[in-house]
């Protein structure tokens, strides 16, 4: 029986599909503009071709990036997400030569990390929370923030601080 139509090793057969999730350092807005975004989500696939690993499902936010992705099961979760990061990095500090302005030391993701297995069962529950990721978190701003003017009581309009 044949689990997976990407991986198949002489000793190794099956499924290993994970989602992962890991921010910019310093949580800063890098991919807030489409173009950003694009750039971010074509420097993720090449990465991930090079990490001989197939992303199912690509979401890339401001500040961070999920993703569904199947990784071979002769490596470990923690190893492709090191060689994503660092090519992916690679990649977009050289189309973006601007971004080393704020990232000076040449790391655009932090180092924590998030990795959960995805069984076959819970698979297009996991694509559809990675795909809605838009409305998830405008639902959370504006549940945060339900009306920004009434920050503002103690000013008059039109006028600041002294």
């Amino acid at each position: 029986m044949r689990y997976s139509k990407h991986f198949r090793h002489q000793h190794a057969n099956g499924k290993s599909a994970w989602h992962f999730e890991w921010c910019t350092k310093y949580r800063y807005k890098v991919f807030s503009k489409d173009f950003h975004k694009n750039l971010c989500r074509i420097a993720l696939m090449e990465a991930a071709k090079k990490a001989h690993s197939v992303i199912s499902e690509l979401e890339v936010q401001p500040e961070h990036v999920h993703m569904i992705i199947e990784i071979p099961l002769t490596k470990s979760p923690v190893s492709v997400i090191g060689t994503i990061k660092s090519i992916s990095s690679k990649i977009i500090f050289a189309e973006l030569p601007k971004l080393r302005f704020r990232y000076p030391k040449g790391c655009l993701w932090s180092k924590g990390k998030f990795a959960m297995s995805v069984g076959n069962i819970t698979l297009e529950k996991a694509k559809e929370y990675v795909a809605n990721q838009e409305t998830h978190h405008a639902k959370l701003h504006y549940l945060r923030n339900p009306h920004p003017e009434a920050k503002r009581k103690g000013c008059p309009k039109g006028k600041g601080l002294p």
